[in-house]
């Protein structure tokens, strides 16, 4: 067996005894300067994953060397197969050679095959990954309110659009029951139980915790188990509160202007008869008495005593023009065309205190607001003339306040009472003064409030744009 040493490099065997000499003395042996660099770089050198296989691949190949070296695996091996020959025994190092080759080819096509295989699973996973998100933020960003409930109806999952609407939000709470919000409707949507068809609402009214009107188009679809078990239900809210809201009010102003309409159809032909009464049972008899005096003074020579049917006469007609003058002051106040608004109002507010002296009117009228636009003046003047009317019938008041200001653009009337008031979801649906009072506001694109609790007394105020004002064309009804 020959020496170890004998089959080492000179170069190899030289460090070896160098290293052998610093490990013998490391007392005496100088620290390098760049010991700490060389540290590092080692480090960083076996933390790479492929310069670390290579260096153990190479080890290992050295270390087999020189274990054949020094253990003369060749010689032992020849002198083992020199006496099978015959069996050409000794072929077999170029056997394993081949073998060790055709591995090494084998090898590195499944690490093609593998690396590729795993390239495709990571481009899959990125796919899976940014296929999931989409859906999460079409989930969370979506404008419906999208949820999953079990079979109870507790909600698992929602987005921020249900966490609104439903209130969740609001109330910082993280449960929700839809079963609960929905009543008896629940059990008709979970007893559909066929995937293939989504159930849908038009309409569907909930009730939120907080008692608050919540109305929304909905779709649901169940899911179930292969046994037919409900595994969850998917639903979908579209939030119709507001449309729902406006529908309604506007189905009540449509209701309400038809009844108004019909109301001034009425106090129209009212109005009419109590006209035609008036003239004919109050000027046509004067007139009749006129035409009869006059008849009589053409058959009488005497001066004396036709100057007694003229006397009469003149009454008469002194009373037939008072007669009229009260008749066209009911259809249309003289004094808002000879004087303006202000003194029109004054004299209103006067004549109003004459037949209600146990109401006291304190009333505050901007002089400035005298002269302003015919359609501004005749709904102004209206509005305080029903407004007055309704309080000597209703109110049961002690003192009313008037106030007309303009502040800005706008013109501002107010006007409160310290009556019995009332709750105005309460009031009578045929309440046609104040349905009549909104109406002419709103014909001037202005704005119309009513607020009033039992007890507390009436306050109506109205606020009119002067300068869209001066454009309008509003009518006048005489009847009110």
């Amino acid at each position: 067996m020959k020496d170890f040493t004998s089959h080492l490099p000179g170069s190899l065997l030289g460090a070896i005894t160098k290293e052998i000499r610093k490990d013998s003395l490391p007392h005496l042996t100088p620290v390098p300067e760049n010991s700490i660099s060389m540290k590092t770089t080692l480090i960083h050198f076996w933390q790479n994953r492929y310069r670390r296989d290579t260096a153990v691949a190479v080890s290992i190949v050295v270390i087999t060397y020189l274990l054949a070296s020094y253990l003369d695996f060749a010689e032992r091996f020849a002198d083992w197969a020199e006496p099978l020959e015959h069996s050409q025994i000794d072929e077999l190092p170029f056997v394993f050679l081949n073998a060790a080759l055709v591995a090494i080819w084998f090898s590195v096509r499944r690490m093609r095959e593998l690396s590729t295989e795993v390239a495709i699973r990571k481009q899959a996973q990125i796919n899976a990954h940014e296929s999931l998100y989409r859906f999460q933020k079409l989930f969370e960003e979506g404008l419906s309110g999208n949820f999953i409930a079990d079979k109870d109806g507790a909600v698992i999952i929602c987005n921020a659009a249900f966490r609104l609407m439903s209130g969740m939000a609001v109330r910082n709470e993280s449960a929700f029951n839809i079963a609960e919000a929905l009543g008896a409707r629940w059990q008709q949507i979970i007893s559909h139980t066929a995937e293939s068809h989504p159930l849908d609402f038009p309409e569907l009214v909930l009730e939120r915790p907080d008692k608050g009107t919540w109305v929304v188009m909905a779709r649901f679809r169940i899911l179930t188990y292969p046994t037919g078990e409900i595994r969850e239900v998917h639903g979908y809210f579209a939030d119709i509160t507001e449309q729902y809201l406006a529908e309604k009010e506007l189905s009540q102003l449509f209701a309400e202007n038809r009844a108004l309409a019909g109301h001034a159809l009425q106090a129209q032909e009212e109005e009419r008869s109590r006209l035609a009464r008036e003239i004919h049972d109050d000027l046509g008899q004067y007139l009749t008495a006129i035409r009869l005096d006059v008849a009589t003074i053409t058959k009488i020579s005497s001066r004396g005593e036709a100057s007694i049917y003229l006397d009469r006469i003149v009454r008469h007609a002194e009373y037939i023009q008072i007669a009229i003058r009260r008749i066209i002051k009911q259809l249309r106040p003289a004094a808002l065309d000879s004087h303006g608004l202000v003194e029109a109002l004054q004299q209103l507010i006067h004549d109003w205190q004459k037949q209600n002296p146990q109401i006291g009117c304190i009333y505050n009228l901007d002089q400035s607001c005298n002269r302003l636009p015919e359609a501004i003046s005749i709904v102004l003047y209206r509005i305080v003339q029903e407004a007055l009317t309704n309080i000597s019938k209703h109110a049961h008041a002690s003192k009313v306040e008037i106030e007309l200001v303009k502040k800005r653009q706008n013109l501002m009337l107010k006007i409160k009472d310290d009556g019995i008031g009332f709750l105005p979801s309460t009031a009578v649906p045929n309440s046609f003064g104040l349905t009549g009072m909104r109406e002419r506001i709103e014909s001037l694109h202005g704005s119309f409030a009513l607020a009033s609790s039992p007890s507390a007394g009436v306050t109506i105020t109205a606020s009119i744009p002067i300068n869209y004002a001066r454009k309008s064309e509003y009518v006048e009804n005489i009847i009110g």
